[in-house]
């Protein structure tokens, strides 16, 4: 899917798309190496990073036109390491779907 379909409800919002795309993106490579790097997983600090995670992908979803349809890819197929509550997930997390 192109990015160009990825276009915020209101002109003002692009600048904050992109920023939440970055943060998605850095905290998602973060997480990434914690689990993978230590044989001693940082609980914390990866459910923090998941959390994080978990907020870009609900605000690029309320920003964007089309909302959860229209998020992208990456953050579709995110998955948090660690059991979260559901109600601090996204729409696109659910109970048979989690890790």
């Amino acid at each position: 899917m192109s990015r160009a379909l990825f276009k915020p409800k209101n002109e003002s919002q692009q600048q904050d798309i992109e920023a939440v795309d970055r943060i998605f993106f850095k905290s998602l490579k973060k997480r990434d190496h914690l689990v993978n790097s230590t044989f001693e997983l940082r609980k914390e600090k990866i459910s923090a990073l998941d959390l994080k995670i978990a907020m870009c992908i609900k605000q690029r979803a309320k920003m964007t036109k089309g909302g959860y349809n229209y998020i992208l890819e990456d953050m579709w197929n995110w998955r948090p390491y660690y059991k979260i509550s559901s109600s601090l997930l996204p729409k696109t997390i659910t109970e048979s779907n989690s890790l």
